[in-house]
């Protein structure tokens, strides 16, 4: 008997990692990791999403259908209607301007892999990855599960985020910023992504006289080991990030804050010093770390794919 599949992709500048989801849960031998071809032009780089494709479904089973493919894929990016919009950032510059849900629907029917093995009813959906990964989240078991409402933060190379209440994300409402962006929000000479990110934090670590070349990862190595500005440099992030985001938060009215991304690995580092400017401030929300941000995205693709497919 046939069973049925979203496939999930979750698509970086560097990385597209992948997997089948079957009844709402991961299949984690499906679970793939694929270089991105970012700088290829649009026929490689649809070629080979294609083949990322039919190489998770292979892995679901050889009777595996797809009800439908799901992309987390960074911005800009007309989600509702599958365009790219990214140019000049070294990356996916051959997609710009270009239909690229059309253009993957034709790939996966031309396919000798995949074409029989897709639903009648098969749809091609884009979203954000910050708005994925807080719907993963707010599912049972995810750190914002049951929260009337929740923030998402996703903090590594830039800043993403979403706003969501019982478990619907909130784009466009006065108490939240346009599309639930925070990354923009000016602050000082710059925008929030210019401070709460890797470039923020390898910033602080500068100021303090680190070698920031070991990256964000290696600082947290020196903080763990009791290096006073490794630590230092941690707590004034987390310092600076409530200061950058508190505002919108303070608008929205958490009850549940929960980050995910590279640099939360490290929310032991900063999480205090954000926490104590928010108790400061009167935020009454519960801070928590996500488990797994790729796991919370995945889930996040499956939940709104299948509620676009039978809505």
């Amino acid at each position: 008997m046939a069973s049925t599949v979203i496939i999930a992709l979750d698509v970086g500048g560097t990385q597209v990692k992948a997997a089948a989801v079957i009844g709402g849960e991961i299949a984690s031998h499906t679970i793939g990791y694929h270089d991105s071809r970012a700088d290829r032009p649009v026929g490689p780089l649809i070629e080979h999403l294609v083949s990322i494709f039919a190489e998770t479904l292979a892995k679901a089973g050889p009777d595996a259908v797809a009800d439908g493919l799901g992309l987390a894929f960074p911005g800009p990016f007309d989600y509702a209607q599958g365009v790219s919009l990214i140019r000049g950032l070294g990356k996916f510059d051959g997609l710009y301007g270009l239909p690229v849900g059309e253009l993957l629907r034709r790939g996966l029917a031309g396919d000798e892999r995949t074409r029989y093995r897709l639903a009648p009813h098969f749809r091609i959906l884009f979203e954000n990855d910050a708005a994925l990964f807080g719907l993963g989240e707010s599912l049972p078991g995810g750190a914002a599960e049951r929260a009337g409402r929740a923030v998402g933060l996703t903090i590594g190379t830039g800043l993403g985020s979403c706003f969501l209440e019982n478990g619907r994300l909130i784009k466009h409402r006065s108490d939240v910023p346009d599309e639930g962006w925070l990354y923009k929000t000016p602050h000082e000479e710059g925008i929030a992504d210019d401070y709460v990110s890797r470039k923020g934090m390898l910033s602080l670590a500068d100021a303090l006289g680190l070698d920031s070349s070991i990256d964000v990862r290696g600082l947290a190595g020196l903080a763990d080991a009791g290096d006073e500005k490794a630590r230092k440099s941690f707590e004034e992030f987390g310092r600076r990030a409530f200061v950058v985001l508190g505002p919108a938060l303070l608008e929205f009215g958490p009850h549940i804050v929960v980050f995910g991304g590279q640099i939360s690995k490290s929310a032991h580092l900063f999480l205090p010093a954000f926490a104590a400017e928010a108790s400061r401030a009167g935020l009454n929300a519960q801070l928590r770390i996500s488990a797994d941000t790729l796991r919370a995205a995945l889930r996040g693709i499956d939940v709104l794919l299948r509620g676009s497919l039978f809505e």
